[in-house]
């Protein structure tokens, strides 16, 4: 289990992320979502997701294809997006778990939409979608 938060800390969770299911995402939404080249995200086991929103401030946006990415409406964090069910996926921002992993990215996915001035970094593969598996 790690545990995690917003920048603001109003929104706090826990929950079982896959070690071997941790990846840089390049996709377009993922880049536009952080104002960054890429989001890191870990797939979780949603049976372990716990929220504590005492303030009720996560918010959803559900995008064109049924996902929804949450985020706190206080500090603009983008915690997770999931699948309507949760079960079917579910993925944590790693940017915003306090736990102290050593967990790394095992891939970059979605290449076929990345910047165009970014080079992804070697030393893991590389896929123009989501890899199977992940």
């Amino acid at each position: 289990m790690v545990s995690g938060s917003c920048l603001c800390g109003s929104i706090k969770y826990e929950v079982e992320i896959v070690p071997e299911q941790i990846f840089n995402c390049h996709c377009q939404f993922c880049r536009k979502a952080h104002g960054a080249d890429y989001a890191t995200v870990a797939v979780a086991n949603a049976s372990t997701l716990k929220v504590t929103d005492e303030k009720g401030v996560l918010k959803e946006h559900k995008n064109d294809i049924g996902g929804f990415r949450a985020f706190c409406s206080e500090c603009g964090s983008r915690l997770m997006n999931y699948a309507e069910d949760k079960n079917m996926w579910l993925c944590i921002t790693l940017a915003t778990v306090d736990t102290p992993i050593s967990y790394k990215p095992v891939a970059h996915a979605n290449l076929e939409s990345k910047a165009s001035w970014c080079e992804p970094y070697e030393g893991i593969p590389q896929f123009s979608g989501l890899p199977e598996g992940i």
